[in-house]
């Protein structure tokens, strides 16, 4: 039965290439504006989801429209500013993400069928040097290295 191929894509030497420099404009774009941070790090901080995203841009309109009640310990002018960057990469995030997880899913689909062509593969070389095939040993012995536990005990394996 033949192998039952789950995708089929190719890019050109451009494709990627124009892809690569996009990830370097967005890198350029990021350079001193983005700040990585440790996973401990990660933990220290709350996410803002969709609920109080509402209640943020509440608390903005409010600002907005009685900027007296605004205390003077609250910078008004940096809350706005990371308002408005809040907003743009939650924007930017939304595309990008989009377009992540359809490259993952595509590069699951391609591993899946490239690994189930190197099993179907490696068992034809496998039998092949059980049967003493010339020079199918040879290459069994280089690629079993990759099931180092090899078959349990009263299992046969194949002779040269």
């Amino acid at each position: 039965m033949a192998q039952e191929n789950q995708i089929s894509v190719s890019f050109t030497e451009a494709e990627v290439q124009t892809v690569k420099d996009a990830i370097t404009t967005i890198a350029n774009v990021l350079q001193g504006k983005a700040k990585s941070l440790t996973p401990q790090q990660r933990q220290l901080y709350g996410r803002v989801k969709y609920e109080k995203e509402i209640w943020i841009d509440k608390v903005k309109n409010q600002m907005d429209t009685n900027p007296e009640k605004v205390p003077a310990y609250i910078d008004k002018t940096e809350f706005d500013a990371d308002y408005t960057a809040h907003k743009q990469l939650n924007e930017m995030l939304i595309g990008m993400e989009q377009q992540l997880n359809l490259m993952q899913d595509t590069n699951l689909l391609l591993g899946y069928d490239l690994d189930n062509a190197a099993l179907m593969f490696y068992r034809t070389i496998k039998v092949a040097a059980t049967n003493n095939d010339p020079g199918a040993r040879t290459i069994y012995d280089d690629l079993k290295v990759q099931f180092p536990g090899g078959r349990k005990k009263g299992e046969s394996t194949p002779q040269p």
